[in-house]
This record gives structure tokens, sequence and C-alpha cells, in this order.
């Protein structure tokens, strides 16, 4: 490392060295750019053949540096516009320049499946974005890069706990199999997980069966290509990019004071028919004195540091292409403990040779170390006490002990500064070797060989923690190492052809045959009692434990054929067709091969002669249609399709002790794919020269064959097979909207995109599936996958004449005036879980949205971005919102004070009561289910673009400052303390690491 950082030094030098010899043979040129008459803030002024340029101001004025010793040649560019090439004489000073609106810059490429194509000929449901979503945000992976960017593409970060990532869908859920889309990164199938987002160059979203049957069983959920940078014409371009921002903690719920709770307590007592405990003096003690704190808060730091660091070298110059940059990430986390955070090292080469006219070769490589230190408990344990303490006890005594209060036998603070750690090192490499030839005129055969390996090691040690109080716990100390590692190859070989016929007849063909194949193996082993509570490794242990030591390995594999054909008439009407015939290892060889096509259209209106009545208003127009079958094999069970023999040591008893023996699994040689049909129709619409486009997708999804467990007559024996069984249907729409305009010396811009589905769930063969305790989702025909299913709340009872005029739960023994009253659906006269359960909304996001605002004067740029769901409901249980969950001593949080009293009916929390007393409030019911939601001002960025002529005199070519917020302000119905955005097990009982605010600075340089 260091004799790396004396190279960067040393060619440092030389080129100051270089540009001070230099400096006597420069001169300044000034000018205007123009386009449509006005000045054009923001177009790009470089000097061709090297990385100097500059960028026109709010005037469209410009200043740059040229060599006098001869003839310069600059390119000016604008997107949306014909870049000008212009020849600059040794004695011009002065230049005006105007630029031509492009009206084929609708013609610019797009990554789609094993290729790329001009972006008027596509006729599937693409989005595309790029370094847009990407630039300025402080953000620690290329998932939280995207929330919010593309219409139909839908991520949850519901927490900022270093090392988590966020859940991704495409178009919403239309299995029960899992809903993750296929990520493939140049070419080769991969993860987001660990790509610096920084090497990032374009995002594809591939969302319908046209633009994604191309990849077959693979991408029934969607498909998301990602294209990493390569070098630009000119000599080698050094960028630096460099941020540093604080994380602070968000909703926290705002606990009562210590008086406050002391008097509930006290009111909860006495309503379930048992004595007060605090005496008025007590409770003046509290008001006067305190203490008032919030030991779920006090888990955390005020603000905690998060960095990231990018250098890049690029360029391109005799046929070779080049890019290699290295990159950190360091997260230091809210939790108070030793060091625990999460950094990532990121090294990427990616390099394109022309050899000679027929023949490329290329690769791409890239290495990722993940170093992951946190607690060595689970989060959910450390918040679960931590939220039910009440505030009248203090988390260190007088003498700087850890306290145990309220029956607790652990303190979390003292598990996080005290119990240890768990340290996760996960590595992987991706490689990608390619080469290209073209035998004859438009015929290129291109070869692949692709794929990663990763390792993952974890190392556990959880101390013993010694309290001073009698009845502590945590007093066992433990080791656990796990290892596994993994091996995926996914080479494939393409012929693509293209010929026009009479200017009229374009076609394109694509054949291709592809392999994949991957290996994996885990083992781990657990040992409890290291001497001394010091050096916590495996050796040091005093007992190795049986449970915990464990093995695995598996593999699956995929052989593909595929096909595309493209037909273009008059570059006006389109026409394309798919095929991919997979064959998959997870079924037998019956139903080992499925064949998944798409055939897709379009026509541009805008290229029609009886459209030149209005193309000045309306500048392009195109209607697409598609319909095609994709396939889903990631089933989850890779061997379900046979039985296997299992071993178990302790299977049968004989005399008392257990002996070994074997058994079979169930399994369903029957099995086979999840086949999604897809239907889609779109228009794609730009007006005025283009300054404003829209783009407008309505779809209709049906899967079948959905893998389900049905049962079975108990004689059979080995349990419920998998069967494909389930039919769910996803309909939806997007829309997205952009507009750029100047007033005056400002330049705006507007991006707005929305997006909705709603899933059903078609056919179960008329079963029924309920899942879940505290929270219960349902699978039933006729409501969305897995929808809440509770009571229905109908108010508070106000008297005691109510409640016996009303239906109350068999399951609660005592029922009165304050208590939540349900609604009777079957009119029987009781409440029961059976009968009177509703089906009560879900989980999945609709209607979400992004929206962004840019703009630029005199270097100066900001930029707004907000983002949001306009329906999502999330039902919550425990501490986080009942008072005295579980017959606990707290806790009671400021929403509580609201409580049902003889005196306040119009409450919005019912009457507060503890032990069997609480029966019928902690109902599963809709008065837990909330309004999530929500409207989050997500980024805000300030950025000063240095002027080229100061800039240059330090050699440098391009120097951006600004300022950054990420998670400014969330706008929500659900006042809990608990981010409206989390989502899954942990969020039903609001047990989570909350998400971060993030303010920070930075710096972009080339040079």
């Amino acid at each position: 490392m260091l004799s790396t950082k004396l190279k960067l030094l040393a060619i440092t030098l030389l080129f100051f060295g270089y540009y001070q010899q230099a400096m006597a043979q420069e001169r300044v040129i000034s000018g205007t750019v123009f386009a449509e008459n006005e000045p054009l803030p923001g177009a790009s002024i470089i000097v061709k053949g090297t990385s100097q340029g500059t960028v026109s101001d709010a005037n469209g004025k410009f200043r740059l540096t040229l060599d006098s010793s001869g003839d310069n040649v600059i390119l000016v560019s604008f997107i949306g516009f014909i870049t000008n090439e212009v020849n600059i004489s040794p004695n011009q000073t002065s230049l005006d320049v105007i630029l031509d609106v492009d009206l084929s810059d609708l013609d610019e490429f797009v990554v789609v499946g094993y290729g790329t194509k001009k972006r008027d000929n596509i006729t599937g449901a693409i989005s595309e974005t790029g370094e847009r979503a990407i630039v300025g945000k402080p953000v620690t992976n290329a998932y939280q890069a995207l929330q919010g960017e593309v219409p139909g593409l839908v991520i949850q970060q519901g927490t900022s706990e270093p090392g988590t990532l966020p859940e991704i869908n495409i178009r919403g859920l239309s299995t029960m199999s899992g809903n993750t889309p296929l990520i493939v990164v140049d070419g080769v199938i991969s993860s987001l997980n660990n790509i610096n987002p920084n090497d990032i160059e374009s995002i594809s979203v591939l969302k319908d069966a046209a633009s994604a049957a191309i990849y077959g069983s693979r991408a029934a959920n969607g498909v998301i290509l990602v294209t990493t940078k390569l070098g630009k014409e000119g000599k080698p371009k050094f960028s630096y990019s460099g941020q540093v921002g604080l994380q602070q903690p968000t909703n926290f719920p705002k606990i009562a004071d210590s008086w406050e709770y002391a008097t509930l307590r006290n009111e909860a007592l006495v309503n379930s028919r048992m004595a007060p405990v605090f005496s008025p003096e007590q409770i003046l003690g509290f008001k006067e004195n305190g203490p008032n704190v919030s030991h779920y808060q006090a888990l955390f730091k005020d603000h905690a540091v998060q960095s990231n660091h990018n250098l890049s070298l690029s360029g391109a110059e005799r046929g070779l292409n080049y890019m290699m940059s290295l990159g950190y990430m360091d997260q230091e986390s809210l939790f108070h403990g030793p060091g625990y955070g999460h950094q990532r090292y990121n090294i990427r080469i990616n390099l394109d040779k022309q050899v000679n006219e027929k023949l490329k070769i290329g690769g791409r490589m890239s290495l990722a170390r993940n170093d992951i230190k946190g607690h060595a408990w689970w989060t959910e344990w450390l918040i679960e006490p931590s939220v039910r303490m009440p505030p009248i006890y203090n988390i260190i005594d007088e003498d700087g002990n850890y306290t145990l209060s309220s029956g607790s036998n652990g303190n979390p603070l003292a598990q996080l500064e005290q119990g240890g750690a768990r340290t996760n090192q996960n590595d992987e490499i991706l490689v990608n070797l390619s080469i290209e030839y073209e035998p004859i005129e438009n015929l290129v055969l291109r070869g692949v060989l692709g794929g990663n390996t990763t390792s993952n090691l974890t190392h556990e040690f959880r101390r013993a923690i010694e309290y001073a109080y009698p009845g502590g716990g945590n007093n066992q100390n433990s080791v656990a190492n796990q290892y596994g590692r993994s091996i995926y190859l996914n080479p494939f070989i393409t012929a693509t052809y293209n010929k026009n016929i009479s200017e009229k007849h374009d076609f394109d063909f694509l054949l291709g045959v592809s392999s994949e194949s991957f290996k994996t193996e885990f083992f781990g082993v657990t040992g409890l009692d290291v001497p001394g509570n010091q050096f916590g490794v495996i050796d040091n242990v005093s007992e190795i434990l049986q449970s915990g030591t464990n093995g695995s390995g598996n593999e699956w594999g995929i052989q593909s054929f595929f096909g595309r054909m493209g037909y273009r008439f008059s570059d006006k009407y389109l026409l394309e067709g798919n095929l991919r015939y997979d064959g998959s290892s997870r079924f037998t060889s019956a139903n080992r091969w499925g064949v998944f096509p798409s055939v897709s259209a379009g026509w541009i209106l805008s290229r029609e002669e009886f459209f030149s009545a209005v193309e000045d208003v309306v500048s392009f127009a195109k209607i697409r249609a598609s319909w095609g079958q994709l396939g889903n094999q990631d089933i989850g069970s890779l061997y379900g399709h046979q039985s296997l023999v299992n071993i178990n040591s302790n299977v049968y008893a004989f005399g008392g002790v257990g002996v070994p023996g074997a058994y079979y699994s169930v399994s369903n040689p029957q099995r086979t794919w999840e086949t999604s049909t897809m239907s889609n129709l779109g228009i794609d619409l730009a007006f005025f020269q283009r300054k404003l486009s829209v783009s407008f997708d309505i779809f209709n999804n049906l899967t079948r064959d959905i893998l389900l467990e049905l049962p079975v007559p108990s004689t059979y024996g080995l349990g419920q097979p998998i069967q494909n069984a389930g039919v769910v249907r996803n309909r939806g729409w997007e829309i997205s909207v952009d507009y750029a305009v100047n007033t005056g010396n400002v330049g705006h811009s507007f991006n707005l995109n929305l997006s909705d589905s709603q899933n059903e769930v078609v056919d179960l063969r008329g079963r029924e599936f309920i899942n879940g305790s505290d929270v219960q989702t349902i699978l039933r025909e006729g409501y969305p996958i897995n929808s809440y299913f509770a009571l229905r709340s109908d108010g508070f009872f106000n008297s005691q004449e109510e409640v016996s005029a009303s239906a109350t739960p068999i399951f609660a023994t005592s029922v009165q005036p304050g208590d939540i009253k349900y609604v009777d659906r079957n009119n029987d006269g009781v409440i029961n879980y059976e009968n009177d359960r509703f089906v009560l909304g879900h989980a999945f996001p609709r209607y979400t949205f992004g929206a962004t605002y840019a703009a630029n004067f005199k270097g100066f740029d900001f930029s707004i971005f907000i983002q949001g769901v306009g329906e999502r409901s999330q039902w919550v249980r425990g501490e986080i919102v009942e008072a005295f969950h579980n017959n606990n001593e707290g806790p009671v949080f400021a929403r509580h004070l609201d409580r049902w009293t003889p005196g306040n009916m119009d409450a919005t929390y019912p009457r507060l009561t503890v032990g069997s007393e609480s029966v019928n409030n902690a109902a599963r019911s809709d008065f837990y289910i909330f309004n999530a939601q929500y409207l989050r001002i997500k980024n805000v960025q300030l950025g000063y673009t240095l002027p080229s002529t100061l800039i240059s005199r330090i050699g440098l070519g391009q120097a951006r400052l600004y300022v950054t917020g990420l998670n400014l302000f969330t706008f929500t119905p659900m006042n809990l303390g608990l981010d409206p955005e989390s989502h899954g097990g942990a969020a039903t009982n609001g047990r989570v690491y909350p998400v971060s605010r993030v303010f920070s600075t930075g710096i972009d340089i080339n040079f």
C-alpha cells in the first residue's frame, strides 16, 4: 500500500512539473454556447484528446485554457443536442458555438440482455438510470442509491445497521417462492451486494417478458443489468471522489416522563383490581428529580462517522480502453460498543482491446472485501428488554455498575460494551473474460467466461458478563466459528448478425448457448466456557457443543439455449421475438426442460407523414406491446424432486437409550417450473423538441404452477410434498415524466415516476394457509399474498350496558368499559378468531413514487429528491405499541397518555391494564395495524463547480465541492417511533435498528 501511494505521488509531481513548463505556452479562449437561440448553461466544453475542460455558466459563457503552440479542437456537448466539434486557430481568442437539437437522441444505445439496442427500437418495458442516481448520495450500497429512481422498482431499506441489505422487487409480488430479481453485472449473473456504486455507468431494469425472456427461467421476477465504467477517448484521466459524513439515528418512540409512568402504572394496577405501587410522594419526587431514562435510545450514539473514498484511472487510446479503480467505504455503527461497523474495500480493472478490425478481447475483474463487526448477540434481543424498561431506572448506578431492573437478568448496554463481538469477513472475486470476432461484416461471434467465488468467515466470541447485582445472566461465554464458500460459473457464447435490405428492412439476430453451475459448502462449530473469559478461539473452549457443530453442501446447474430476432420496416414498424430453452437440475429429467417465448411490437407514429402537422408540439411518439412467458426455478428446495435419506443419531429408543436410524424425506418427482405469462402495453411521448418526455405502461402478469405444500392423507406418512398448485395474478401501471427548461440564467430539470402493482391469489385448490402467531397473514383466493388476517376493532366500550349488549371475545375473562370493541363478523353473539377475522390490508407498498428537481446557476447546482409510498399497512405488536406488554413493568410511551378514562372517552388508546385483564385489548386486531404511507425528503444536494480558469492553474481538469443530506425528513401518519419503511419480522414488534439520517460533505476531482 505504501509503494502504491509513493507511485501516485511521483505521478502527480511529474504532472505538475510538466504543467509548469507548459504554462508559458497557454492562452485563454472565451465564448458562449447557444441552443435554440438562447444561451445554454451546463454545456460541456472539452479539449479533444485530453481531460481538460469546463462547463458553460448560467449565461452560456465559458473560459478555457488552450495550448497556443498550434491548432486545437474542442468538443462542445449537452444531453439532447448534437455534439459540435470546433477547430480553434492559433490566434483565436473568442468563440460562439451553436448546438442543434439531436432528434435522434432517442437512438442512443440502451443495455439489454446479451447486447445493446437503440432506444427508439425498444419494444419492451425497460427503464434506465445511471450516475444521476448515484453521484453525491451518501449511500453504503447501490440498492440505496436506486430507491425511488425507477418506476416499478421497489426497494425497502428498513434498517441502517451496518452490513444489512434492503429488499428489492420489480413490479410487485407474483409468487410465494421468492420475488427477488435477477441481477447481471457486465453480462454475468451476479449481485449488487459488493459492487462499488462509483464504478457503475448505467443500470437497465427489464420489467416485462419482451425484455427479460432472453433470460428465461431466471427472469420471472425481472432483471437488473448493471454496466460498469470504461474510459473515454483522450489522455489518461485520474479521478478522486471523497465523502465524509455523520449518521444520526431517527424514529425513537417518545417515552413518558417518569412521574407520568408511575401515575399510569398505578392506574393500570387499579384497573386490574390490584394495589398501586407508587405513593404520591414518589410520584412527586419523579416529577421534580426524574430520572427520565430511555433505555432504548441509550443503546445508540448521538452520531457516527460514515465515509467513502474512490480513486480511478481511465482512458482510451490506440484501441485500448481501460478503467481501474480503488474504493473504500467505512460505516461506523450507531450502537455503543468497541469499534462496531462495516468496511468495504473494492478493486476493479476493466479492459477492452481492439486487436484488429475483426478481433476484440476484454476483461472485467473485481475484488470486494467486507469486514463487518457487530455485537455478539441479536439486535432484536437487545432492543426488546430496553424498550420494556421503565424510565425510572438508571442504566448504570452511582458506582458505575450496570443495573438489573424490572425483573431482567441482563443489561443490553452491558451486552454491547462488554459482551464480546461477532466479526464477518466476506470476500468476493468476480471475473469476466470475453473475446469477439467478426469473420464477415455485421456477424459478431462472442464468447464469455464469467463467474464469481465467495468466501464468508464468521467468528463470534460471546463474553460472560459479571454483574454487581444478584441474579444476573449472560454468565457463560461461548465461541462460534462458521465458514462458507461458493463458486459460480457462467460461460456463454453468442452470435449476432445485422442486415439491412433496400434501406427499409432491418433485421437483427442473436443466437446463444449458456451454462450455469453453482456449488457451495458450509460448516460451523460452537464451543462453551473459555477459561478466563479471554482469547476466544475454539482451541480454548472447555466443551464442544454438539448441536452447534454442523455442515452442509449443495450444487445446481442450468443449461440454456436462446435466441432473438428483430425486424424494423422503414424505422417505423418494429417487431421482435425471443425464445429461451432451459434445463434445470432442480427437476427430474421428465420435467427438466422448459420453453420461454416472448413477442413484442412497436409503432413509431411520429415518423408517419400524417404526424407532421403536430411535430412542433409532439416530437416523438411510439406505441409498444408485448406478450411472453418466463419461468421461476428459484424454488428453495434443490432436491425436492427426489427422496433423500436422512441419518440421525437419535431416531429410535431401545431400553431408554437413543440409537441411530435413517428415514426418507418427502419428495415430488412431478414438480416443475413456475410459469409467469406477462403482457404489457406502453406508450412513449416527447414534446417541444423533447424538452418534455412521458412514458406510460400497464401490465398484467399471471403466474401458474406455484409451488405449495398441500395437505395429504395422514396415511401417507411422509408429510406434505411440495406441489405445483397455486395461481397468482399481478396487475399494475407505471408512469415517468422528464422535463427540462431554462428560465433566464437558471437551468431546471424535473423528473417524476409513479407506479402501482396489486396481486391477487387466483387459485389455491380451495385451500387457505394462515401463518404467524402474534401477527397473522393469510393466503386466500381473491386476496393479495400474505394479507393481514385479524379481528376488526370498532372503537371502545363506553359503558357497562354497552358491554352487556355487545359480542365479546370468548378468550377474554374480563371486558370492561374502556376496552376495545370488535365487530361480530358472523353475528353469532361472540367474538372468536375462527369466525370473526377479516382480511385487512398487507405490508407490500403500493403507489411508490420518486421526484427529483435539479437546478444550476453560474457553477452552482442544487437538487432535491423526494421518495415515498402512497399506500401500505404495517401490523406492529409488542413493547413498541402496547403499554405494559406481556405483564411487564413497562413500557409507557407518550402516545399512551391519551388513554380511555371515564373522563376521556374520546381517547386514542384503551384503558390501561396488566396481566389477564389485558387479554381483550391485546387481541390480534386491526387496532395494531397502522397506516405506513410516507413521503421522505430522501436527498438534498448543493454543489459548486470551481471555474476552470482557477483550477487549471493547479493542474486540475474539474473540481466540484458539495454538501448533501440523506433521509432528512419523513412525513407519515404512523407516529410510533418506528420508521414507516421498516418491514419483515423485526418490524412487526418494533425491535429494529433505526434508519439513519446522514449529513455529509464531498469533493469530486478530475486531474
